[in-house]
C-alpha cells in the first residue's frame, strides 16, 4: 500500500508513527519513513528524491543525510558516503545508525583505525547492524584484536538472530585458544541454524571445547559419514581419541583417513607428533613436524609448533626461525620480524613491546626484556591487557604498560619501526645463558600482601600456608591438570589450603575436604585472578608455599621470584618449552622447583617426589 492510496486517517497515523521514529512532522516525517522502504527495495533513485529535499528543509536531522550515505555506500563512493555520515553524526553523535554508516565509508576509503573507532562507537551506542559488525569483526583480526573485538561483540552474538555472526565470532576465537567462548558462539550459530556443514562441525567443536569428549567422538563419526568437509571433523576425531589417551587408535586413523586438503593433513601429522612425544619417541614425532611442514609450507600454527619443540630440546637458533613464522601473514605485513633485529632495536629511543599469546606466556616472555640489545635509556613500554598495569608497578625490567586503547593515542604517533612483538625477542635466547633472565621483576604491593598474610595466619594457627593450583579449563589443558584430591596427597598433616584455582571449584574442594578432613580448605573472595592480576601477585606472596600446574600462577609465583613455589609438569607434548625436556632445576625464572612425570598420564613419580619435599 502507498502514500496515495492511505485513507486521510490512516496517513494521519502513518505520520505520526514516522514523526515519533524520525524527530520530524508531518509529511518530511512520511517521506523520510518511505526513503527508508525504497532503500530497502533497492530503489536508490525513489529513496534519494524523497530524502534529498528533507536535508534541505532539515540540515539538523540525521536521517536524511543517513539515507544520502547509505545510496553512496551502496555506489561504493566512499569520499561521499563519509561527508552524508559525518553530518548525520554531527546531528546525532550517538545515533548508531549513523555511526555504523560513517564506519563502513571509512573502510572504503582505506580509512582502517578510523573506521574500527568508529564502528566501536556505533556498538556502544547499541547498533545492531550485523553487515557493520562482520566487518569490524573482519578488520580486528587483521589488526590482531580479536579478544579486543570479541569483548564487544560476545553479547551482541547471543542477542542478535544471526547465526554468521556467531559463527564467525568462534572462529575469532577459535584463532586465539578461547575454546569455550568459541564454543557458546558455535553452539549459539547451530542453534539458530544447524543446516550448513559449517555450522554441524561447529557444534561438534563445541562439544570437544566444553569437555564433552565422548559425545565430541560419537558426533564426529556420524558426520563423517554424511559430510563433504570432512578434514575438520578427523581432526575433532583425532583431537577427542588423544584426549582419552587413545594413542594408538589415533595414529592408526591419522594413517588410514585421506585428508582432502593439504593444510587438513598437515594438522593430523601435527597431532600425530604430539601422541609420538607423549610416547617419548621424539625422533618420530620430529619426523611428522618436518613431513607437515614440507606438504604445509607457512601454516603458522605448525611452523610454531616446531619452534616449540625445538626450544624445548634447547635448540634455540634451529628453532627460532620456525617460531617467527607463528603469525599470520596478514598481521606480519603491520609489524613485521625485522622489527626484533638488533639494528633496529638498537636504534629506538622508545619501544612499545606487542602482547601476544596467553598471560603467562606473557609474564615469561617479558624476561626476555633482559637480554635484547636494546638503547641505553630507551624508554620501553609493554602493551597489552589493562590487567598488567597495576602488576608491572614497580617492576624489576623497567617498562611501562599501555593498553592497546591508549597505544592509539601516543603523542607523537608510534612509528611502525618503534613495535615489536614480544615473541620476537625469542631470537636473542641462542645468544645468551640462562642465568641472563634468571630472577624475579615482578614486586608485589607489600600492604597488600603483608594484609592477606595476616588473614591466612589467623585462619592457620600456626600451621603452614599452602596454596594450590590443580587444573587448566583450555581444551589440551586437561592433560596437564590432575585431581585435588590427587594433590592434597602430598601435603603434610593439617595444613592451611589456599584455593589458587579460578572458576568454580566448590565441588572439587568438597571432596578434597572429605579425602582429607585434617586439612582446612579456603576460598578467598577478596582475590580474583581472573579481573586483578596484581591481587593475584600480593596472594601468592603471602603463601609459604605454592603448589602449581602449568598454567598462570607457574610464571607468576616464577616472576615475582617465590621461595617456595613447586612445578607439576607433565611428560610429552604438553610439557612448554619454558621448562626444557628434563632435570628438576627451573631453566627459565630460576626459582620454581620442577617435578616431572615420567610417563604421559601418570602422576606417582612427581607426587611422591612433592611428598618428600614436605616430610619431617
Amino acid at each position: 500500500m502507498t502514500t496515495q492510496t492511505l485513507s486521510r486517517k490512516e496517513k494521519r497515523a502513518a505520520i505520526a508513527k514516522a514523526s515519533k521514529l524520525y524527530g520530524l512532522k508531518g509529511d518530511d516525517a512520511l517521506a523520510i519513513h518511505n526513503a527508508y522502504l525504497a532503500m530497502q527495495k533497492g530503489d536508490l533513485g525513489g529513496a534519494l528524491r524523497l530524502a534529498h529535499p528533507v536535508t534541505q528543509r532539515h540540515p539538523k536531522n540525521p536521517h536524511g543525510w543517513i539515507l544520502l550515505g547509505s545510496a553512496a555506500l551502496t555506489q561504493r563512493e566512499g569520499e561521499t558516503a563519509k561527508a552524508f555520515f559525518s553530518q548525520a553524526v554531527d546531528c546525532a553523535p550517538r545515533g548508531a545508525r549513523a555511526l555504523a554508516g560513517l564506519g563502513k565509508a571509512h573502510v572504503l576509503c582505506a580509512e582502517v583505525e578510523p573506521a574500527v573507532a568508529v564502528m566501536e562507537r556505533a556498538i556502544e551506542a547499541g547498533s545492531k547492524d550485523v553487515p557493520m559488525l562482520l566487518l569490524y569483526l573482519d578488520l580486528t583480526g587483521r589488526l590482531g584484536r580479536r579478544l579486543h573485538a570479541a569483548k564487544r561483540l560476545e553479547p551482541l552474538a547471543q542477542k542478535l538472530d544471526s547465526a554468521d555472526l556467531a559463527y564467525k565470532l568462534g572462529l575469532s576465537l577459535q584463532e586465539v585458544d578461547e575454546i569455550r567462548r568459541a564454543a557458546a558462539c558455535f553452539q549459539r550459530a547451530y542453534a539458530l541454524d544447524p543446516t550448513p556443514e559449517a555450522h554441524q562441525i561447529a557444534q561438534t567443536q563445541a562439544l570437544l571445547y566444553t569437555q564433552q569428549i565422548a559425545e565430541a567422538e560419537a558426533r564426529a563419526r556420524e558426520l563423517l559419514d554424511r559430510l563433504e568437509d570432512r578434514d575438520q571433523l578427523a581432526l575433532v576425531l583425532l583431537t577427542a581419541l588423544r584426549l582419552q589417551r587413545r594413542g594408538d587408535e589415533a595414529l592408526t586413523f591419522a594413517e588410514s583417513f585421506e585428508f582432502a586438503t593439504p593444510e587438513g593433513f598437515a594438522q593430523a601429522r601435527g597431532m600425530v607428533a604430539n601422541v609420538l612425544q607423549d610416547r617419548g619417541d621424539m625422533k618420530g614425532a620430529e619426523a611428522a613436524y618436518q613431513e607437515a611442514m614440507h606438504i604445509a609450507g607457512e601454516q603458522p600454527r605448525i611452523r610454531k609448533a616446531y619452534g616449540v619443540f625445538c626450544y624445548r630440546d634447547g635448540r634455540y637458533a634451529e628453532g627460532a626461525p620456525h617460531y617467527e613464522k607463528r603469525l599470520p601473514e596478514a598481521q606480519r605485513r603491520k609489524l613485521p620480524v625485522e622489527n626484533a633485529a638488533s639494528e633496529n632495536l638498537s636504534a629506538q629511543d622508545r619501544l612499545f613491546v606487542m602482547a601476544e599469546q596467553g598471560i603467562g606466556d606473557q609474564i615469561a616472555l617479558l624476561s626476555l626484556l633482559r637480554i635484547a640489545p636494546l638503547k641505553q635509556g630507551a624508554e620501553v613500554t609493554f602493551v597489552g591487557d589493562p590487567r598488567h598495569g597495576a602488576l608491572l608497578h614497580d617492576n624489576g625490567l623497567g617498562i611501562g604498560h599501555l593498553s592497546q586503547p591508549e597505544l592509539n593515542k601516543v603523542t607523537p604517533p608510534v612509528a611502525p619501526q618503534e613495535m615489536v612483538f614480544l615473541g620476537d625477542l625469542t631470537r636473542y635466547l641462542p645468544e645468551s645463558a640462562p642465568e641472563a633472565r634468571h630472577g624475579p621483576y615482578l614486586a608485589p604491593d607489600a600492604d597488600a600482601a603483608q594484609e592477606i598474610r595476616a588473614r591466612y595466619e589467623a585462619l592457620a594457627g600456626g600451621r603452614p600456608i599452602f596454596g594450590l593450583a590443580w587444573a587448566s579449563r583450555s581444551l589440551i589443558g586437561a592433560l596437564r591438570s590432575l585431581p585435588l584430591t590427587e594433590m592434597i596427597a602430598a601435603l603434610p598433616e593439617g595444613a592451611l589450603v589456599v584455593d589458587l584455582q579460578y572458576g568454580d571449584t566448590r565441588d572439587e574442594i568438597a571432596a578434597a575436604q572429605a579425602a582429607r578432613p585434617d586439612l582446612t580448605f579456603h576460598h578467598d573472595p577478596a582475590i580474583d585472578q581472573m579481573t586483578d592480576l596484581a591481587g593475584f601477585a600480593a596472594q601468592l606472596a603471602a603463601l609459604d608455599h605454592v603448589i602449581t600446574i602449568d598454567n598462570t600462577t607457574a610464571h607468576l609465583a616464577g616472576a615475582l621470584g617465590h621461595p617456595d613455589a613447586h612445578l607439576l609438569l607433565p611428560a610429552g607434548s604438553e610439557c612448554m618449552w619454558y621448562w626444557g625436556g628434563e632435570g628438576a632445576q627451573d631453566p627459565w625464572y630460576g626459582a620454581l622447583h620442577l617435578h616431572r612425570q615420567r610417563e604421559a598420564g601418570d602422576w606417582s613419580a612427581p607426587l611422591a617426589a612433592l611428598s618428600a619435599c614436605f616430610t619431617n
